[in-house]
């Protein structure tokens, strides 16, 4: 066995923690993967990266540090096998701990992870054909075409203004002349066959972001109702997983006005806790809907593909060099599948 459950349980209601050991041999097979990521990232004088000879990485670093990744990687193959020997079923991501880290003894590990609650789920069918089967018209009017267009001119004429002006470092420059509607317009766009190809597209462009406005808000009632006629233990570590998550969206959102969460908390004269007692509420819906959907899943047997998580998976990796690779298939895992469960939702006759 690669690996050793050494404590297992549910310290409180809801959640479950398993502290374990994986073997030092096992470890031990995952050195070059665990070289290769930290070298890649690794800048030296002297050397391209990703080319840093093994010696020197642990000369630079150090052994332990080696390891250590190595382990990290050898956790996330076998934390699945993990979980299934334990008999659980977890939900959301987990919260992972190193407990250990020593050259040549066992990797240690504990992992805490909300389970699959108990779930009193309402007739999900019945709401749903009720919910998804309110027709609704989405026409496009000529003038959301012609405002569509204005600030498309718009666009266009403060980035020539700058191109021309590159001194100008200010936003608001009055009525700037909008260029002209034209071949050499909408060339600018992409490739179209006239004008009235281009005003065309936009029309239908327009339209698949209405209708994507209403199918989400059909998803919001369908749950909404599911989750009002429903009983559900909600973990607490599910809402602090969602506070976390609220937090994670908030500075990346805050980032792009160049401030930080802090700078953006003093702002408003709130703290953090004053923050997340605001959005309790907020996060318990989120947390409900999301054991509404696994419970839907496992009810009607969806899943998804190894194949179809490592295509995302791997496509997360590639453009965030940094995230972790346990909680990027967590996450895609629960992604995939929610869209499968509302596709279900959505077709119930």
């Amino acid at each position: 066995m690669s690996f050793t459950i050494i404590k297992k349980g549910s310290p409180v209601p809801g959640e479950y923690e398993i502290e374990g050991e994986i073997t030092a041999e096992e470890v031990a097979k995952f050195r070059a993967e665990a070289l290769a990521t930290i070298g890649a990232d690794l800048k030296m004088d002297g050397f391209r990266p990703g080319k840093v000879p093994e010696k020197i990485l642990v000369e630079r670093l150090g052994e332990v540090a080696i390891i250590e990744e190595a382990g990290r990687i050898a956790l996330e193959k076998h934390y699945e096998e993990i979980v299934t020997s334990v008999k659980i079923k977890p939900i959301g991501s987990p919260a992972v701990t190193i407990t250990k880290v020593a050259p040549g003894e066992a990797f240690g590990f504990k992992i805490k992870t909300a389970l699959l609650p108990e779930i009193e789920i309402a007739d999900y069918k019945k709401i749903a054909k009720k919910e998804m089967s309110a027709s609704v018209e989405v026409t496009v009017e000529d003038k959301e075409i012609e405002d569509a267009i204005k600030e498309l001119q718009q666009q266009v004429a403060h980035t020539e203004h700058h191109q021309k002006n590159p001194e100008d470092h200010s936003h608001d420059h009055g009525d700037l002349a909008l260029p002209e509607v034209n071949e050499e317009f909408i060339s600018k766009f992409g490739a179209f066959e006239s004008v009235e190809d281009f005003k065309k597209k936009i029309g239908i462009s327009i339209k698949a972001e209405k209708e994507k406005k209403e199918k989400d808000k059909k998803r919001i009632l369908t749950v909404d109702a599911i989750i009002e006629k429903s009983t559900i233990t909600m973990p607490h570590i599910l809402v602090e997983s969602e506070l976390n998550r609220m937090l994670g969206e908030l500075s990346s959102q805050v980032s792009q006005m160049g401030l930080n969460v802090d700078m953006y908390l003093k702002h408003i004269n709130k703290t953090l806790e004053d923050l997340k007692k605001e959005w309790t509420p907020e996060a318990e819906k989120r947390a409900k809907s999301q054991i509404i959907l696994n419970d839907i899943a496992v009810k009607e047997n969806i899943t998804v593909t190894d194949e179809e998580v490592k295509k995302e998976v791997d496509a997360i990796l590639n453009y965030y060099k940094d995230a972790d690779p346990m909680k990027a298939t967590v996450y895609v895992e629960t992604m995939l599948t929610n869209e499968k469960v509302w596709k279900f939702l959505e077709e119930v006759k």
